[in-house]
């Protein structure tokens, strides 16, 4: 079993700015440039997730943003900083965050979803229907999404009712 810390040889690479310098400019990711593998990362994933479950908003959105840093490629990585800055009250920055998950997850609508609340929470709410709309016509009949679904069509009829 892999241990979830950094290499020796991971820690030998951050030091080396010019070895660093160069590989990023190649357009690898620190991940790859370190070598840290797929289990270290859905193990610092899990973490992060926890520390979200446990109302720990702050220092899960810190984790998330590390892993991003890491990997900003990865739609959970910045739906999760999207839900602990959204939790935290910090709702441009979950929109940011939402935003870039829509990004690595065209055709999800949970984004949207999620999307839809901050701005309803920011009183934009032309802009909040226009994010439910998205989310309902990405759900569709996907059975994964069926509850998402509903409550994407509960919330557009709050917002209809909503001045």
């Amino acid at each position: 079993m892999e241990k979830s810390t950094f290499s020796t040889k991971a820690k030998k690479k951050l030091r080396n700015k010019k070895f660093l310098k160069k590989e990023l400019a190649k357009g690898k990711s620190p991940k790859e440039v370190m070598e840290i593998s797929d289990d270290l990362m859905t193990n610092l994933y899990n973490a992060a997730f926890r520390l979200y479950e446990s109302h720990e908003y702050t220092d899960a959105a810190n984790a998330f943003i590390f892993l991003i840093s890491l990997d900003a490629h990865k739609y959970y990585y910045w739906l999760g900083l999207g839900m602990a800055t959204q939790m935290s009250g910090n709702f441009e920055a979950a929109i940011d965050s939402y935003e870039m998950a829509a990004i690595y997850e065209v055709e999800s609508p949970t984004p949207y979803f999620y999307l839809a609340k901050c701005l309803f929470a920011m009183h934009e709410r032309q802009s909040a229907m226009q994010a439910l709309e998205i989310a309902l016509l990405y759900a569709g009949d996907i059975p994964e999404f069926h509850q998402l679904k509903a409550q994407t069509l509960e919330a557009m009829e709050l917002l209809k009712h909503t001045k």
